[in-house]
């Protein structure tokens, strides 16, 4: 069996279906990465990092915890 080789391709959303096809055909898998955040904050001048991103995400995803004062909060902890 051939060693597998991990690539990557830029490409035009539309041609996704065809290569999805050739793929299928020759025995090959496939995943689709999404694009990484990198958010710019004007105040610091710098991207946000990694765990800032992720709560972004979260609250994105409803994946919040309501508290009525911090002493609620850090029980949880």
């Amino acid at each position: 069996m051939a060693t597998p080789v991990t690539i990557s391709i830029n490409m035009p959303r539309a041609d996704m279906a065809f290569i999805k096809q050739l793929s299928k055909r020759m025995g090959w898998t496939m995943s689709e990465t999404k694009p990484t955040d990198n958010l710019y904050d004007p105040e610091s001048g710098s991207y946000l990092n990694d765990e800032t991103m992720q709560a972004i995400r979260d609250v994105e995803a409803g994946k919040v915890m309501r508290c009525k004062d911090m002493n609620e909060l850090l029980a949880l902890i």
